[in-house]
């Protein structure tokens, strides 16, 4: 392990909590409105027009309205389509059956990367400081599918600091999923990270106070406080950038990099 950057040893420190120079030696990136800006709209686009697609589509939903309506009940219970839509099959709600290895792909394939999501040199560049130079270990853990998960990475030029190996979806984790405990356990003990050496970037408030019960420390992506958007606002997940679970704020994840 290295000592982390300025903005990772502010997180770990945790105001008076600890002191500044603690060893942080794991990186855990959420994906969706961590990696890339909330208010580009992805989230929006991906959890609307193409969930909804899908589910008429694939699960034979007569209308989007009324596909929508259950995908919203079932989000805000589990913060994951593919484990929502999971449940909701096992409860008998969907008109046709749930293969979950199609929503991933769904979402890959549909997704519009290009005309939402942007490629961010700064983004690239700290991810190589993070690993060449800080010598650190990079994950990426998310609630999504991971098919759907590794486009975005390579959409972001950012894939090659992820191997399959630290890339854990939301099939790698179930029936867990964040903010359980269950979930962040099972990623810590695969990479064999130690909670208090890890810093977790995330943009939900349920995952940031779930790593902090966990001794997990925290950076809290929130671009604009004032005008919440993304994944997280559309579950009512809003940004707090007052509560004692976040150990440091940022604007983006590549932000970072001017701290580094």
């Amino acid at each position: 392990g290295a000592y982390g950057p300025r903005v990772l040893r502010r997180a770990a420190a945790g105001g008076a909590r600890a002191p500044p120079s603690r060893m942080i030696d794991t990186i855990i990136f959420d994906i969706d409105d961590t990696l890339y800006p909330s208010s580009c709209g992805f989230s929006e686009h991906r959890m609307g027009e193409v969930t909804r697609d899908f589910m008429v589509e694939r699960l034979g939903f007569k209308s989007g309205e009324e596909a929508m309506t259950l995908w919203a009940e079932y989000m805000k219970r589990y913060h994951s389509t593919l484990k929502g839509l999971t449940v909701a099959m096992e409860e008998g709600r969907l008109p046709k059956p749930f293969r979950q290895e199609e929503l991933g792909q769904y979402w890959a394939k549909n997704c519009d990367y290009g005309r939402f999501v942007k490629e961010d040199p700064e983004l690239v560049e700290m991810m190589r400081t993070l690993r060449s130079e800080a010598n650190l270990t990079l994950v990426a853990f998310t609630n999504a599918p991971r098919a759907y998960a590794v486009a975005c990475l390579e959409h972001l030029r950012i894939r090659e600091f992820f191997p399959d190996e630290v890339i854990f979806a939301v099939e790698d984790v179930m029936p867990a999923c964040k903010p359980e405990k269950a979930a962040f356990d099972q990623v810590l003990r695969a990479v064999g990270a130690a909670p208090e050496r890890t810093v977790m970037f995330e943009d939900s408030m349920k995952n940031v106070r779930a790593c902090h019960q966990l001794g997990i420390h925290t950076v809290l992506i929130a671009e604009d406080i004032k005008a919440p958007s993304g994944e997280a606002e559309l579950v009512g997940d809003v940004a707090d950038v007052t509560d004692p679970a976040v150990g440091a704020v940022l604007p983006s994840a590549s932000a970072a990099r001017a701290r580094l």
